[in-house]
């Protein structure tokens, strides 16, 4: 099989890294601009066969929801297509999530369409893994691993509010029964941990009243759980105390990555180490890489799976030939000993 590496992307530069023995291991930082896309296309040509995975971490994700009539086949593919456009025209990289079907009425197919919505800020990292015909399985966000990471939290509220700290930012993730719905980034200003922890409560009482608006929210106070670096725990927890419309639980980033397989325990406050584990893993389903930029590696798996029936079918050549070779065997040896019984019993008649 050939490696697997895996690109972190935000607003200002790619990270690269090797996935190899369950860990993660650093390979390259790369500048959004022309050198460090320079850089980069050299890197891509010195791992020419390895399988790459995208994860991107940018501000501009849209989501919308819309509830549509129960189809299946090519007339869900259909509707499914013609909302993503409806919603985000002009932006390649989009996906829909499915949520469950509503319980009264028609029971409409609940969808989640969410899309990349700055496009030109991939373009040049897309560009160079074209020129070297990369194998690119897919491009993800961080708000798509987050079910993932409820699910291993073991999150007993139905309804919560994930907060996790990357280089990017402070990034807010709401889960509805366990499933995405919504998830904002906020830029960071400043790495100071009352700071921070400050930056965060504003952000969450700001996205409190954003989901009552929307009615996402009812009374009832809105779990909220922070992904916390060990060096901010005493000022989050400072600043970050809980009311009748937050409750808020802090738990301790390195265990959450220790308990989710990551072998490196994070040098700072990011989540990003932490994703990437989870993305190198256990793939979502949903991806935001349309046909064309995934078309090498559907090569790939095209040539894997022609090569694996190859194999399968020389091991059975290989099997029948070995069970013909023992017949033959058998064969000769029972004739040989009839031939002996009938020397013997000509000799003893004669």
């Amino acid at each position: 099989m050939p490696q697997r590496r895996l690109l972190h992307v935000d607003s200002s530069r790619l990270s690269a890294w090797l996935w190899h023995g369950g860990s993660l291991r650093h390979e390259g930082e790369f500048g959004a601009d022309e050198a460090g896309v320079a850089a980069f296309s050299a890197y891509l040509a010195q791992h020419r066969s390895s399988l790459w995975l995208m994860l991107a971490d940018v501000a501009e994700e849209g989501f919308q929801f819309e509830a549509i009539p129960h189809v299946l086949g090519a007339d869900r593919t259909a509707l499914v297509r013609r909302k993503l456009n409806q919603f985000f025209y002009g932006s390649p990289f989009t996906t829909a999530l499915s949520l469950g079907r509503e319980k009264t009425g028609r029971r409409d197919e609940r969808m989640l369409f969410a899309a990349l919505t700055r496009p030109q800020a991939f373009e040049p990292w897309l560009a160079a893994l074209r020129a070297a015909e990369a194998q690119l399985v897919g491009i993800y966000s961080a708000p798509l691993l987050v079910p993932t990471l409820g699910q291993r939290l073991k999150l007993r509220a139905d309804n919560c509010l994930v907060v996790s700290f990357g280089s990017a930012g402070i990034r807010q993730t709401f889960l509805e029964a366990g499933r995405l719905r919504f998830s904002r980034l906020s830029p960071l200003t400043a790495g100071v941990a009352e700071e921070v922890a400050y930056a965060c409560a504003a952000d969450a009482a700001r996205t409190y009243q954003y989901l009552a608006g929307q009615r996402l929210i009812r009374n009832a106070a809105l779990p909220v759980v922070i992904l916390a670096p060990t060096a901010f725990r005493g000022a989050l927890a400072a600043a970050c105390i809980s009311s009748d419309e937050l409750q808020y639980e802090i738990v301790d980033l390195p265990s959450v990555a220790a308990a989710c397989g990551l072998k490196r325990t994070p040098d700072d406050f990011s989540s990003d180490l932490l994703f990437l584990q989870m993305l190198a893993t256990q793939q979502p389903r949903e991806q935001f890489a349309s046909p064309p930029e995934r078309r090498f590696y559907r090569l790939w798996q095209t040539r894997f799976a022609l090569k694996s029936v190859a194999a399968v079918v020389m091991f059975a050549c290989l099997l029948f030939a070995a069970n013909e070779l023992y017949e033959v065997r058998a064969l000769r040896e029972e004739t040989a000993r009839i031939q002996a019984q009938t020397e013997a019993d000509s000799r003893r008649y004669a």
